[in-house]
């Protein structure tokens, strides 16, 4: 009878310990895409405002894009962020998003305060992989790295 009862104590904490971690993972999946999600919309928005607050602003944020016209890189969130805000200030007309951008393909590695994800985007004609390394500050997905590749297989 002991053997039974400790048996089906420990398989009820398992199944109940793999559903709170599969509902934390699929929480943490959802913030997430909504940070990145939110961060491309505001962009495109040139809503400087709201854009800025789904990055992390340490000297570590990178952001880097890769095309057949060539590779551009900003180190540091001082540099991006005046890279953002010199952009917004040359074409400070919003720019079509919804139904426009579409984002597919996401693959999620979460580790603790930290995730590495992985999608594909379509912007009319134009197909990029991008990954985005993000942190939880305060309890809040961030993004701290973006890596775009723009028609990465295409001939």
């Amino acid at each position: 009878m002991y053997k039974t009862l400790l048996l089906t104590s420990v398989l009820v904490f398992s199944v109940s310990f793999g559903n709170s971690q599969n509902s934390r993972f699929d929480k943490d999946e959802r913030a997430i895409q909504r940070v990145i999600e939110d961060e491309s919309k505001y962009f495109w928005a040139r809503d400087f405002k709201n854009w800025q607050k789904q990055w992390i602003h340490k000297p570590y944020v990178v952001w880097s894009a890769a095309s057949d016209a060539g590779v551009r890189q900003y180190h540091g969130w001082k540099a991006w962020e005046k890279e953002v805000m010199d952009l917004f200030a040359e074409s400070p007309d919003p720019i079509p998003y919804d139904n426009v951008v579409k984002k597919e393909n996401y693959v999620f590695r979460i580790y603790e305060d930290g995730a590495w994800v992985s999608f594909e985007q379509f912007n009319e004609g134009i197909h990029s992989y991008e990954t985005r390394i993000m942190e939880k500050n305060g309890g809040k997905w961030r993004i701290a790295a973006v890596q775009l590749f723009y028609d990465a297989n295409e001939d």
